[in-house]
C-alpha cells in the first residue's frame, strides 16, 4: 500500500491557474505563475510573504538564469523579463502567428536548455508541441500534442519524463543531455483508471517521479520502476504542479487552481488556488537554471 503524506498551507491564494513552481536555491524563494491572471508570484518561506508581478499576456512558466534574471515562457514565446512586469527581450517566438496557442508547462534540463510545451486555449487536439531552446536555436521536438505538460529527468539524466495530459499517461524518453535528443517514447505509468488528469511533475534523488493530478486532489509518487509508493493528499481537487525546495530540498511545494469553479464549489474548497507544502523523507532535484 502506498504511504500517505499530508500537506500544510504555505500561502492562501486565489490563483486561477497556479502552475510551474521554480525553487531559487540561492535566495531560498519559490517562484510560480498564475497563467490566466498573467502573473508571476514569488513566495518567501522565511517571511511567508507573496510578491506578485503582473504581465500583459498569459505566462506559462518562469525561470531564473545563471545571473538570477527572470526568464518567462509567455503566450507568444520565451522572454527575458523585468521584475516590473515588462517582457523586455524576445528570445524565441513560439507559434507567434497563431493567437489560439499559448505556452504551457516548461522546464530547464541540467545543461541549461529549456523545454517548453504549448496548448490551444480551447484544448484543440493535436495542435500543440514540445520545443527545446538552447539560447540560440528553437526546435520543435515532439509534435501532435494536445496539452503539453509535466517535464522532468531521472537522476542519471538518461531518461526524460513527459506528460501530454489528455493521454492520461506519464511517458518516458531516452535522453541525451549533450545533444538534447529524445528517442524511444513509451508509457512509463498508465493513469487511465483515474478520474483526473496528470499535470506537472518533479523528480527526487531516489529516482522517484511525483505527478500532480488535476481533478484528483493528489500528488502521486512513483519509483523508478513505475510503482506507486506515496500519495500526497491536498484539500482541493485542481492540483497543477509541484517542485522540491527548502534548505535541504526535502519540502514539496504544490500549486493549485480554481479555474472554472463556481461560488458553491469555492465554498466547498475555500483553499482552491492556494500554495501548499509537504515535508517529505526525500530530497528533490533542484530547479535547473536557464542558460547554456
Amino acid at each position: 500500500m502506498p504511504e500517505t503524506i499530508y500537506v500544510e498551507l504555505a500561502a492562501k491564494l486565489d490563483c486561477n491557474v497556479g502552475e510551474g513552481p521554480f525553487w531559487d536555491d540561492v535566495k531560498q524563494d519559490l517562484y510560480f505563475v498564475d497563467i490566466v491572471n498573467k502573473q508571476i508570484k514569488m513566495f518567501s518561506p522565511s517571511s511567508k510573504s507573496v510578491e506578485t508581478i503582473q504581465f500583459n499576456q498569459e505566462v506559462g512558466a518562469v525561470f531564473l538564469d545563471q545571473k538570477s534574471n527572470l526568464i518567462v515562457a509567455a503566450r507568444d514565446g520565451i522572454f527575458a523579463a523585468t521584475r516590473d512586469g515588462v517582457l523586455e527581450t524576445l528570445l524565441a517566438p513560439i507559434e507567434l502567428e497563431d493567437t489560439s496557442i499559448r505556452t504551457n508547462d516548461a522546464k530547464c534540463d541540467a545543461y541549461g536548455r529549456m523545454w517548453v510545451g504549448t496548448m490551444a486555449f480551447d484544448f484543440t487536439p493535436g495542435v500543440a508541441a514540445l520545443f527545446s531552446f538552447d539560447s540560440k536555436v528553437l526546435k520543435e521536438v515532439v509534435p501532435d500534442l494536445t496539452v503539453s505538460n509535466g517535464i522532468g529527468w531521472s537522476l542519471d539524466k538518461k531518461t526524460m519524463y513527459f506528460i501530454d495530459s489528455p493521454t492520461k499517461r506519464l511517458d518516458s524518453f531516452d535522453f541525451d543531455i549533450e545533444s538534447g535528443e529524445l528517442r524511444n517514447r513509451r508509457p512509463f505509468v498508465l493513469l487511465s483508471d483515474l478520474d483526473a488528469f496528470p499535470d506537472g511533475l518533479t523528480t527526487d534523488e531516489d529516482g522517484g517521479v511525483w505527478v500532480a493530478l488535476f481533478g484528483g486532489g493528489e500528488v502521486r509518487r512513483f519509483d523508478s520502476q513505475g510503482t506507486l509508493t506515496h500519495i500526497v493528499e491536498i484539500p482541493v481537487k485542481q492540483v497543477t504542479s509541484c517542485c522540491f525546495g527548502g534548505a535541504d530540498m526535502s519540502e514539496l511545494y504544490i500549486t493549485t487552481a480554481q479555474n472554472g469553479m463556481d461560488s458553491d464549489s469555492l465554498v466547498r474548497e475555500p483553499l482552491a488556488g492556494s500554495l501548499f507544502r509537504a515535508k517529505t523523507a526525500f530530497k528533490g532535484s533542484k530547479s535547473n537554471r536557464f542558460g547554456v
